[in-house]
């Protein structure tokens, strides 16, 4: 019974060090090896770009998405750019994440023809990478980027690999969501930044 009671202190301990090991990089590793670089002092944009995420399976905005596009829609109809490029595909379902959210803005009132749809990535840096593929064909160089709260710094991180001026705007998070959700959410989006800058950026 000593030799057991031993074992389970002991993992018990080495449970308790790997967690506060994680907590700990978590939390340092965002915060020095970003490498964000935010433009905050742009006040015009040649193109507002906001991020995606999933839809409903009905191809309707997602309560995410939905702010995402209204903070886009504001900041378009404030004039800080001329031009809103949507990007995202299907990753969760079949609805793809740029023309849900472009077809959402041109009912509250956005020109179809100052939409610009971004109609591959899956994922963050995918985000970027193509987003920045389209700004270069159409001759742009800087860029409102939106993004809900949690995911600002992770966007504005890989935004930053790229040659674009940008500056993050924030998206207010949805009204239902709780206190807990939220605390996931942000440590979520540390731990996948975390990996990122020790791992390298999934492409």
């Amino acid at each position: 019974m000593a030799l057991i009671k031993r074992i389970v202190i002991l993992f018990l301990k080495f449970i308790l060090i790997s967690s506060t090991l994680i907590i700990f990089t978590v939390a340092i590793v965002p915060y020095f090896g970003s490498h964000c670089k935010n433009n905050s002092s742009l006040k015009k944009f040649d193109v507002i770009i906001v991020l995606g995420n999933p839809a409903t399976n009905d191809c309707k905005p997602s309560s995410i998405m939905k702010d995402r596009v209204d903070k886009g829609i504001e900041l378009f109809k404030l004039g800080f750019a001329k031009k809103i490029l949507f990007t995202g595909s299907s990753v969760q379902n079949k609805c793809t994440e740029a023309d849900v959210m472009a077809t959402y803005a041109i009912t509250k009132g956005i020109p179809e023809l100052s939409v610009i749809k971004e109609q591959r990535a899956q994922n963050t840096y995918q985000n970027a990478y193509y987003s920045a593929a389209q700004m270069k064909h159409l001759n742009f160089t800087t860029a409102a980027i939106v993004t809900s709260v949690p995911h600002i710094k992770r966007s504005c991180a890989v935004f930053s690999k790229f040659n674009i001026k940008h500056t993050m705007f924030a998206a207010s998070n949805p009204i239902n969501i709780s206190k807990i959700q939220l605390l996931l959410w942000n440590f979520g989006e540390r731990m996948i930044l975390t990996h990122h800058i020790i791992f390298g950026y999934q492409k």
